[in-house]
């Protein structure tokens, strides 16, 4: 393995530049929106705001960091060759292997550290479960077939699963397959978007990618269907007696009824769409609609006045 700095090329040394490059190695803003969808499986299980979801989204958080620098670790010889990845810390010398290797190692100790924290065996094991998925099935698996993206879905959906379980909830609930698809059907859209703001990347590169199958046009299309069946199960959580009601209800329609006009529009287009708005469009419906879930949850707890099933700060340690 390359430890010295001149043997990956010139490592910018200013500590701002080295916080920057460590956050960048974390993928710190994929990892935030992972750890805040462990709020919403905890805020479903258990209604109440508590200093306890401080220790799910930081346990969360920092194991997503960790596998996340660990990824870039296993593939920062590949990354050079892409443009959108060649700039990450590792291809431009901002970091070293032995450095992402230390930081991926002490991230993911610290986040399964705090879901241990919590009752039971779930939240630990789901997150051993996610690492492996996604380091040892998903990154080895994106260098010989396009269907790596099946394990990478999943384990990109347990977060929410482990916020789940950590408030309580039951593994084997209808709950758990509720809201592994939402994870699984924002996940697709968002990568093939990314995929299409480089498509010179992927549709003549090296890996193998659904984009060296269908052309640009047919791409568009098929985001249709993920995203109509996104908005349905958005619309799922006002239906079911999750106590999503009154304002908090008419958002979330709002924001199902916005999201698949705007993908269609963009499946038949005059001109190729601007991909880069529609990931952030995409990450933005998905943000606000936890925000207003969770927030949906909370003031449940409030107007009740009823202790919760949120084991306190002190019970937890």
């Amino acid at each position: 393995m390359i430890t010295s700095r001149e043997s990956i090329g010139p490592a910018t040394c200013g500590l701002p530049v080295r916080i920057g490059a460590r956050w960048r190695l974390a993928k710190g803003g994929l990892s935030l929106m992972l750890g805040l969808s462990s709020l919403l499986g905890f805020l479903l299980a258990s209604p109440a705001a508590s200093p306890s979801l401080l220790l799910l989204v930081g346990g969360v958080v920092l194991l997503a960091g960790g596998a996340a620098a660990l990824n870039s670790l296993q593939e920062w010889r590949q990354d050079r060759l892409l443009r959108r990845t060649m700039h990450r810390p590792l291809p431009r010398g901002e970091l070293v292997p032995g450095q992402a290797l230390r930081q991926a190692v002490l991230l993911i100790g610290c986040g399964l550290l705090l879901l241990s924290l919590f009752p039971g065996p779930h939240p630990v094991a789901l997150g051993l479960l996610a690492v492996v998925l996604y380091n040892g099935v998903y990154t080895p698996l994106k260098a010989k077939t396009a269907l790596a993206l099946v394990p990478g879905a999943v384990c990109g959906s347990l977060p929410v699963v482990i916020g789940w379980v950590a408030g309580g909830g039951r593994p084997e609930s209808p709950i758990t397959a509720l809201l592994m698809a939402l994870l699984i059907l924002w996940q697709l859209p968002h990568f093939w978007l990314l995929s299409l703001s480089y498509y010179d990347d992927y549709a003549a590169g090296a890996l193998p990618h659904i984009l060296r199958h269908l052309p640009e046009s047919a791409m568009r299309r098929l985001l249709v269907p993920w995203v109509f069946a996104l908005a349905v199960v958005m619309l799922l959580f006002t239906l079911l007696p999750l106590g999503v009601e009154g304002l908090f209800r008419g958002v979330i329609m709002a924001i199902a009824a916005t999201l698949v006009p705007v993908f269609v529009l963009q499946a038949f287009p005059c001109h190729p769409p601007n991909y880069r708005k529609l990931f952030v469009f995409l990450n933005l419906v998905l943000f606000v609609f936890i925000l207003v879930v969770c927030a949906a949850r909370i003031s449940l707890d409030s107007v009740a006045g009823q202790p919760s099933r949120t084991i306190v700060w002190s019970e937890r340690l």
